[in-house]
């Protein structure tokens, strides 16, 4: 998608180069080198026709999405003997293969910056993640475990312990740490159902430290969540989470079994 977005953008961006270019121009050769005038930027736009106002209002338009995009810049001069080949004479100075290639590159070393200005947007999550985790360390009831995960188990259940491999049935709310909620299953009026296999890290582990019945917070750093991508609009990048849970079921794979995980340290 990225790659016909920048193919619009030569596209359209060729026809602010065509306003440097007389209707004229495009019926001869012979005069085609010659006949770009230098004086358009002193030309009133209430005196230009309305092709010509039409050619700049899209050259404007494109041009503010090339820099809103990353693109800030083309060679205009080159830009406008792509276009007088086209045109005028039908050629192509460049293969189609290499075209297709300068293409991918351009989309490829767009797609780079943006990905880095977005990590940089959000960096800051990071710390303010890490400095909450830290912040729960004083706090006796809640238990934190090898992989940074912490947790605090608010009820006891009576039912199985589930294990990585289960499918569970719960209920559950998770918020960012600023407060907001951005899922819950309680509106629905339905638990979920879910293989643990099949979320994140934070949730495989967490959930293994409840059994039926059960209650527990979850407190899981980003490399558990959904890490430096986020996940949607409403999880931004390096997010950490905390989740509320209750466990109302596990899949009868393990029933009988009811021990807890081990390993977890304090």
């Amino acid at each position: 998608q990225a790659q016909i977005i920048i193919m619009k953008y030569l596209l359209y961006t060729g026809l602010f180069a065509l306003t440097l270019i007389t209707q004229s121009c495009l019926t001869s050769k012979q005069h085609a080198a010659a006949c770009a005038p230098s004086n358009l930027y002193t030309v009133p736009m209430d005196s230009l026709t309305n092709f010509q106002k039409v050619s700049y209002a899209v050259g404007h338009t494109v041009a503010s999405d090339m820099k809103k995009n990353g693109l800030d810049t083309l060679d205009f001069n080159y830009l406008k003997v792509a276009f007088q080949d086209v045109f005028i004479g039908d050629t192509n100075r460049l293969t189609e293969a290499a075209t297709q290639q300068l293409l991918r590159s351009l989309t490829d070393s767009l797609r780079r910056v943006q990905q880095a200005e977005q990590m940089k947007k959000y960096e800051g999550n990071k710390k303010v993640g890490a400095d909450f985790m830290e912040g729960l360390k004083s706090n006796d009831s809640i238990k934190f475990t090898a992989s940074g995960l912490a947790y605090k188990v608010t009820r006891e259940g009576n039912g199985a312990f589930p294990k990585a491999t289960d499918n569970v049935t719960a209920h559950y709310e998770g918020r960012l740490i600023d407060g907001t909620i951005f899922d819950s299953s309680y509106p629905r009026g339905n638990p979920a159902q879910f293989p643990l296999t099949r979320v994140i890290k934070g949730w495989t582990e967490g959930l293994q430290y409840i059994n039926e019945g059960g209650a527990i917070e979850l407190y899981i750093p980003y490399n558990l969540a959904y890490g430096e991508n986020g996940s949607g609009a409403k999880i931004p990048p390096y997010s950490t989470l905390i989740f509320k849970v209750e466990l109302v079921e596990v899949s009868d794979a393990h029933k009988g079994h009811n021990h807890g995980p081990g390993g977890h340290q304090h």
